[in-house]
């Protein structure tokens, strides 16, 4: 007999845990996977920082993106090929990579989410020579993450 009111005390005990309010955790939703960054690349004419129609589609684009993404950053990094010296290569990549800032900005894209920096001619897309015109390593990257 004492056996069997044990067992009930002890069975009221765990159910009365268990129906706690106090004591329940929250529901939990599935964690939502990171969406990958995505990567988009305009070009430019030897020496300019002009941006083209093509170039200017391609930005728009990046905004769309951008503003799909919750709390969504975008880095932008300007490139040069290797004409002109690595100073000038330099400067003229950060002039491309603000242009495009610009750029994205008039398209709905908010200052203080763009961090823009210039690689020069250090980082080829095509691996060239001094000196050498390649319109491939005279390009802006954009990544929307």
């Amino acid at each position: 007999m004492f056996k069997r009111l044990f067992v009930l005390i002890a069975a009221a005990s765990l159910l009365g845990a268990c129906n706690n309010p106090g004591d329940s955790l929250p529901p939990t939703t599935p964690a939502q996977p990171a969406s990958a960054p995505v990567s988009y690349m305009t070009f430019f004419e030897l020496g300019s920082t002009k941006l083209s129609e093509q170039s200017m589609t391609t930005i728009s684009q990046a905004a769309q993106v951008y503003k799909t993404k919750a709390n969504a950053n975008v880095v932008v990094v300007g490139y040069a090929d290797t004409v002109g010296s690595p100073a000038m290569n330099m400067q003229l990549s950060q002039r491309r990579a603000n242009a495009v800032k610009d750029a994205l900005v008039a398209g709905g894209v908010p200052a203080t989410v763009i961090t823009t920096t210039a690689d020069g001619d250090t980082s080829l897309l095509v691996d060239t020579g001094p000196q050498a015109n390649q319109p491939k390593n005279r390009r802006v990257q954009i990544v929307v993450n």
